[in-house]
């Protein structure tokens, strides 16, 4: 016998599940619960002839169930008297649940988990899946447990995959009426009563800023919809967290709440042994006093509920200010210069005194005010806060003010701002933070990808030890140590920051400091014994190691560029303004090498949350104009990860190309980009790429990235790393690849492209070489005969990158570079021109040609040792002595 159960006080989720997993289990009996929601009954008493057969536990026989389907829990203390034929080893489970693993789950249960706000969907996912047919009725009542679970998609457990379910179901033409009408069913009397006492002995605490609303209440006979008076109450007191608890006869039933997302109730109910989800959770009490409970729920809050994010960890700062004594146009030019909207004001001793936005500017110039001091236009009213004011409490400050930004002060001087921008991006990171929790609990038994389970880690220093050997990680704690010493905040920032997010070794060190980065790289490089070379105008410096291995240190900096494609201006600043003006969301995090934080990840503009959706995502509208190169490192990024430029990204890189911004660059930062490219390990996809942009032929680059294209280059990077294992660091990849995308070009076209490109002279002479010489190579390496000095005489003097090339038309011709390669370019003679003189050779040119004449004999397997060559030589000086044509010594 199998049987389909769910826990008690079963609502339309769970008794929704059940009627769905019977279409899944058609041979399975649905055991009804001891108790269940007024609304459920309701529904069953309505409808119950269009309902499948229902049984309760009284009805059947212990010992003959096999199989127990396990709907809206895993926890079997939930199950009521179901639990004692689930405990039996003998029975096989089944658990379908969307809520996350707990201690307490069921421990021989093959459990089918998702991420979604409603078992329900999990099962009329796999329906659909299985195509199996759903009628009006079933749509209604699968449709009512999702919008409940999810509180009508409004909970923060909501996702997508609930509404395309629900959009399922009413194509199946779901009832909304009925869905309505039982979603909001009215109070009975009962009901009535004991929300008033809930609402009388209703009383608020404040656990780490957060209010949380807390009430209990008796009664003599057990009633039902405490989960739903529990909701009422909060919202009638609007407050986010509710936890409610009632003695009805012998138990205490209890409730919990959240819309909080940091708050998980089923998390602090635990302590009670309940069960639920982050959002909602219930426990059922015996012989605890109401006092005892109190406290163990206030205990268990102040250990689970976190401190709020203040203002001082989102604040930029140093704050850009402006003296209130200064023009209206000098103060309208500082605001195009760093792209602010706004700006504060502050007096002589730098006390703030208001605040003026481009706005009350613009409108000052219009009236020919241009020449007025700032002050007569500053803001009246100031609003400002304190560094340790909550996020919700600035947010809260801007709304009622209808501002966009908050300045923060202590002693009336100003000490950074929080601006519309860093509470949206509080706000995101906060969305991100709930799924990540989420996905952290879900089941090992899930089929989850890799890139998923990178995530799950949040200790960056565990990973680093990890990743990386023990060198390199007793370096980051001597930086760590010297920020100490020195009273400096450093980070570790760039490529190797993403790269450890990805799991993958880099060891390219960067590092910011705030304040200055130069003093401390040089009090680094004479603790490490390096070497250190400085560049004052850009705030940075290079610590090469004597293992060839180099540190690069930056003063923490913002920048701003005058024109576009040129170099930026730079300015101290904070790692956050430092992150900010980075190309890419996933090159804009840090971590943190500061003993307070040590390893902790700092991410203000969602690289995490990129790196997860793998997307590629500019960081500001006029990136690709202020630095044209960011578009060539979109692909390349792109490429290399299997990431996607975003959508609005792309937009802007098209845009760029459309108005020719890429020419404004110089050739040597297009040279050196394209080389970064095509260095690559599949370099065609980003060439294809930029062709697709047009990016290419804006840099005079006229080529079809067509799949013979890629197939062609595919087989020249194959056949180049094959020649590279002979010749090791001396050929580069890119110069072939230079070349092979340059061959529909002459002669003068390649050298003016490569003199605009800064390409250096003898890499031309390589790419002009293979313009020049390919068509006859090709016809030589051809013919039908060649003996092996042949070979050589024809491929000697040939650059290996271009080897490669040729070794890509395979046949005849891939053997013969094959066989030069590792038979032939590294035959040598054992006697040399010294030899010949003792011979009795005069020194001349003569000996040079005896000497190659020599060599083509051995080639060709007519020499076999010194011997040889001696007999050999001592014949063809005779034939020079004696003026006679040589013999046919091969």
């Amino acid at each position: 016998m199998e049987i389909i159960v769910t826990h008690l006080a079963s609502d339309f989720d769970s008794f929704s599940g059940m009627v769905a997993a019977k279409k899944l289990y058609p041979e399975a009996e649905i055991i009804l619960p001891s108790s269940i929601n007024q609304n459920v009954r309701e529904f069953i008493l309505l409808h119950e002839e269009k309902l499948p057969h229902i049984r309760e536990i009284s009805d059947i026989n212990p010992e003959k169930v096999k199989k127990a389907i396990v709907i809206d829990t895993r926890i079997a203390s939930r199950l009521g008297p179901v639990q004692e034929i689930v405990n039996r080893r003998e029975v096989e489970k089944i658990t379908i649940d969307h809520h996350k693993k707990t201690k307490e789950d069921i421990p021989d249960a093959k459990n089918y988990y998702k991420n979604v706000g409603s078992t329900t969907t999990i099962i009329v996912q796999e329906i659909i899946e299985k195509n199996i047919p759903v009628s009006q009725f079933e749509a209604t009542l699968f449709a009512l447990g999702i919008y409940e679970d999810t509180g009508n998609f409004t909970y923060l457990n909501t996702t997508h995959a609930d509404l395309d379910t629900v959009s399922f179901l009413l194509k199946k033409n779901a009832n909304i009426y009925v869905i309505s009408k039982f979603l909001n069913l009215p109070l009975n009397k009962k009901q009535h009563d004991l929300l008033e006492k809930l609402i009388l002995n209703a009383r608020t605490i404040k656990i780490n800023e957060k209010e949380i609303l807390l009430s209990d209440s008796r009664t003599k006979n057990y009633i039902e919809g405490l989960s739903v008076l529990t909701r009422k109450l909060g919202l009638i007191e609007e407050k986010n967290i509710v936890f409610c608890w009632v003695k009805m006869k012998d138990k205490i039933y209890m409730v919990g709440r959240s819309d909080d997302a940091d708050t998980d109730v089923s998390e602090i109910l635990s302590v009670f042994k309940g069960g639920g989800h982050k959002l909602a959770s219930s426990a059922v009490i015996k012989d605890v006093e109401f006092d005892e409970i109190e406290k163990i729920l206030t205990d268990k809050l102040r250990k689970k509920i976190k401190k709020p994010i203040l203002a001082k960890n989102v604040m930029t700062f140093p704050v850009r200010v402006i003296n209130e004594n200064v023009s209206i146009s000098y103060s309208s030019s500082i605001l195009r210069k760093y792209g602010h909207t706004g700006i504060p004001i502050v007096g002589d001793k730098g006390v703030l005194t208001g605040i003026i936005t481009r706005k009350d500017l613009d409108k000052a110039a219009r009236h020919g005010l241009s020449h007025a001091p700032v002050k007569g236009f500053r803001s009246g009213e100031i609003i400002t806060a304190g560094p340790n004011a909550t996020i919700e409490e600035i947010q809260r400050l801007m709304i009622e003010n209808g501002i966009g930004r908050v300045p923060i002060v202590s002693g009336k001087k100003i000490i950074g701002i929080v601006t519309r921008k860093d509470i949206i991006r509080f706000l995101n990171y906060k969305d991100e933070e709930n799924k990540k929790i989420i996905n952290k609990h879900a089941d090992k038994s899930v089929n989850r990808s890799g890139e998923e389970a990178i995530f799950s880690d949040v200790n960056l220093m565990k990973r680093i030890n990890i990743l990386f050997t023990g060198d390199i990680v007793k370096l980051l704690l001597k930086i760590s140590a010297l920020s100490r010493d020195d009273r400096n905040k450093v980070y570790l920032v760039g490529g190797m920051v993403r790269d450890i997010i990805l799991n993958k070794p880099n060891v390219d060190i960067d590092i910011v400091v705030e304040k200055d980065g130069i003093s401390f790289s040089n009090k680094l490089a004479g603790i490490l014994n390096a070497k250190v070379w400085t560049h004052r105008k850009f705030k940075t410096s290079v610590i090469v190691l004597d293992n060839k291995n180099h540190i690069d240190v930056a003063t923490a900096r913002t920048e701003y560029y005058k024109k576009p494609a040129a170099l930026p201006d730079i300015e101290e600043g904070s790692i956050k303004q430092d992150l900010c003006r980075r190309d890419f969301t996933i090159n804009s995090m840090a971590i943190s090498l500061n003993k307070e934080n040590m390893g902790e990840l700092i991410d203000y503009f969602g690289g995490l949350r990129d790196i997860r959706k793998k997307k590629i995502r500019v960081m500001h509208k006029l990136s690709f104009v202020e630095d044209p190169t960011r578009i060539f490192r979109a692909v390349r990024f792109e490429q290399r990860f299997g990431f996607k430029i975003d959508s609005q990204t792309e937009y802007l890189i098209k845009h760029a190309i459309e108005n020719d911004i890429i020419t404004k660059l110089t050739g040597v930062r297009i040279r050196d980009e394209l080389i970064a490219i095509v260095e690559e390990e599949k370099p065609w996809k980003s060439l294809k790429r930029l062709c697709d942009y047009e990016a290419l032929k804006k840099i005079k680059i006229d080529i079809k990235t067509d799949s013979g294209f890629q197939k062609k280059l595919k087989e020249i990077i194959e056949q180049y790393n094959i020649i590279k294992g002979f010749y090791g660091d001396e050929i580069k990849q890119w110069r072939i690849i230079f070349a092979f995308i340059l061959q529909g070009k002459n002669k003068s076209e390649i050298q003016s492209w490569c003199s605009e490109m800064k390409v250096r002279k003898k890499d031309t002479l390589l790419i002009m070489y293979f313009a020049e010489k390919q068509q006859d190579l090709m016809e030589k390496l051809k013919m039908k005969f060649l003996s092996n000095s042949e070979i050589y005489d024809i491929l000697k003097y040939v650059p290996p990158e271009l080897l490669a090339f040729y070794a890509a038309f395979g046949g005849i011709i891939k053997k013969r570079i094959y066989k030069y390669v590792s038979d032939l370019k590294d035959q040598k003679l054992s006697i040399d021109g010294n030899d010949l003189v003792k011979m009795g050779c005069r020194p001349s040119r003569n000996i040079g040609f005896l000497l190659d004449e020599l060599l083509k004999m051995k080639l060709d397997g007519k020499i076999k040792n010194r011997g040889d060559e001696v007999i050999k030589a001592a014949l063809l000086l005779q034939s020079l002595k004696q003026e006679q044509p040589l013999p046919e010594l091969r």
